[in-house]
């Protein structure tokens, strides 16, 4: 019987994903037990994960572009499916504040953040990465727009320099940590702080690598469909997440 969905051929990049992921748990859990060459282990295993995924997402694309198996009824279910994964992203970010709260308002801390933990101050680094951010995601909506009006060169300087923001925010993240008086191991206040904003860094890693995927495929001149609104949807979403942690993590905090 015929029907409009694509059946994916075997594909090795599922189970390669899930043991590398499995390497990178590895590498996390020897880094804060203090092992000896544990960040090479991380190192390696994002590496790989790079790999993997770039691999995956050409077979996607070959797919869409050159089999050109992606019909309607197949952009459809990716589309209810980005959003599912969205959903998944807000209940993990959720979590992560429910956790910070709860530690925040329990009796036994009788003072939030405890004493002794040296507090990063939100008007410097903090503030700036949320105007980079903020200028990020505007630059990549205008190049949106431009994409949309078949301006291809206005389109590739506009999101090429959204991406850059993106990258010096993360850069300066990386500095924040470093220059940090405290870690992860630093009460539950460490704990807490270090996962939402790690994990939000390493989440606006791979929005930035969807978006340089997009930026290659204008450049191509490949035909995107729906994937830059996606993209965009993703990226905005990490944008208001960080708008919540400066407001709640950094600043009310402080």
């Amino acid at each position: 019987m015929r029907h409009p969905f694509h059946l994916v051929e075997r594909s090795p990049w599922p189970i390669l994903l899930s043991l590398n992921l499995f390497f990178l748990l590895i590498g996390m859990v020897s880094i804060l037990n203090g092992y000896l060459y544990s960040k090479y282990t991380l190192l390696i295993g994002f590496f790989i994960l790079l790999l993997i995924l770039t691999n995956w997402l050409y077979d996607i694309i070959s797919e869409s572009l050159y089999i050109g198996a992606h019909t309607y009824k197949t952009l459809k279910s990716l589309i209810i499916a980005f959003l599912y994964f969205v959903l998944t992203e807000v209940m993990l970010f959720f979590s992560l504040f429910w956790s910070y709260f709860h530690s925040g308002l329990n009796p036994s801390f009788l003072i939030w953040p405890p004493i002794g933990i040296d507090l990063i101050n939100p008007f410097c680094v903090p503030l700036l990465n949320t105007f980079l951010l903020f200028y990020s995601g505007v630059l990549c909506t205008v190049a949106h727009h431009l994409f949309i009006a078949k301006s291809k060169n206005n389109t590739i300087v506009y999101l090429f320099s959204g991406i850059l923001l993106g990258i010096l925010f993360l850069i300066l993240q990386i500095f924040e940590y470093s220059t940090s008086a405290f870690d992860i191991t630093d009460s539950v206040y460490g704990s807490s702080f270090f996962m939402l904003t790690g994990l939000h860094g390493f989440h606006i890693c791979t929005g930035l690598l969807f978006l340089l995927l997009i930026l290659y495929r204008i450049y191509s001149n490949h035909t995107l469909n729906i994937i830059f609104d996606l993209a965009l949807l993703y990226y905005h979403f990490l944008d208001l997440i960080w708008i919540l942690l400066f407001i709640l993590i950094y600043y009310l905090a402080y």
